[in-house]
């Protein structure tokens, strides 16, 4: 003969079955899908003078929900006031995107930036479109994080680029209050870009 089970052990096993069913489900959301693309990393020697800032690492891969998301390592660590100028235009981490046309024949179709604010206390990330000849414009806002006092991180939606099934990428880091060439360093070294597949193409 089978006896009833307590019923303050049957809440006891109710909540113990509850909680272990939560947890499976929080382990599945926060693991990366099974069939996401490996990120594509490129690695950059130190190479630029003092004072600019210096690209050593970029990765570009996708998120547990499909979100794009962008790794910028510098050589040195920064906070977000380093990236004001005291005079001319301010400094910035950007990631240069062709979605559609190709690198060397046209400008990026978009830049993914990083900027500080002007309290120089924290950091904006925007996604911009870009068209020859013409002002960028807004076409969504990026998620910055920080992993390191070297690496920030970027995370935007698919739809902000177009949902391209392959992106050509390169990182530029610019010297606040300069403009010359010499004040940007990119990586992989420019006219290099990397290729990050996001999906096979239908």
């Amino acid at each position: 003969m089978i006896r009833a089970m307590p019923a303050n052990a049957a809440r006891r096993a109710r909540f113990a079955l509850a909680a272990g069913a939560l947890a499976t489900l929080a382990l599945t959301a926060a693991a990366p899908a099974a069939d996401a693309p490996s990120p594509t990393v490129v690695k950059d020697a130190k190479d630029v003078g003092a004072g600019a800032p210096d690209l050593t690492r970029v990765q570009l891969g996708l998120t547990s929900d499909r979100r794009l998301r962008a790794a910028l390592t510098t050589a040195t660590s920064w906070v977000a006031k380093d990236l004001l100028a005291k005079e001319g235009p301010p400094g910035s981490l950007c990631l240069r995107l062709w979605t559609v046309t190709k690198p060397g024949a046209a400008p990026p179709d978009y830049l993914v930036c990083i900027t500080a604010r002007q309290d120089g206390e924290t950091t904006r990330g925007t996604v911009f479109k870009t068209k020859p000849g013409e002002q960028l414009t807004r076409a969504a806002g990026a998620i910055v994080g920080r992993t390191s006092e070297r690496t920030v991180t970027l995370r935007f939606s698919q739809t902000a680029v177009g949902r391209p099934a392959t992106i050509r990428f390169a990182a530029e880091a610019t010297k606040p209050g300069c403009t010359r060439v010499s004040c940007v360093d990119t990586a992989p070294e420019a006219p290099k870009t990397a290729t990050f597949k996001v999906r096979e193409s239908s």
